[in-house]
């Protein structure tokens, strides 16, 4: 199983600047993560290798997880063989589909963090 975690932390200096309560500033990034994790759940079916299908369709997203200062999203390959495909062995070469995904969705994860924020932010 391949596993790709992302945390954002060092939400407390972006509070302070924003102007925003520490709640507003963690359910704006929880929801951004929640649609990221969405997206690089899509992005990574999408770039499975397809012998079977079976672990395209085994790439799951786990509930977004919060604490007081840090947002976690998970995104699961849940095949048993996913990060032999991923990460390659000695035999093959890596075919990597979850990291590449992973990258192309930083991008939206920021913008639609920050959209959020402006919609609670002090500044407005």
């Amino acid at each position: 199983m391949a596993d790709i975690n992302v945390k954002w932390s060092g939400l407390d200096n972006l509070i302070e600047e924003l102007g925003v309560t520490a709640g507003a500033t963690i359910e704006a990034a929880a929801s951004a993560m929640k649609i990221t994790t969405g997206q690089v759940q899509a992005t990574a079916k999408q770039a499975a290798p397809k012998r079977t299908g079976y672990m395209a369709n085994n790439i799951s997203v786990e509930p977004v997880k919060k604490t007081a200062t840090s947002v976690t999203g998970t995104v699961n390959a849940k095949a048993d063989y996913s990060s032999f495909v991923e990460f390659g062995t000695y035999k093959m070469s890596a075919q990597p589909f979850m990291r590449p995904a992973v990258s192309a969705a930083q991008s939206l994860f920021i913008k639609t963090t920050m959209d959020k924020l402006k919609e609670v932010a002090a500044f407005k």
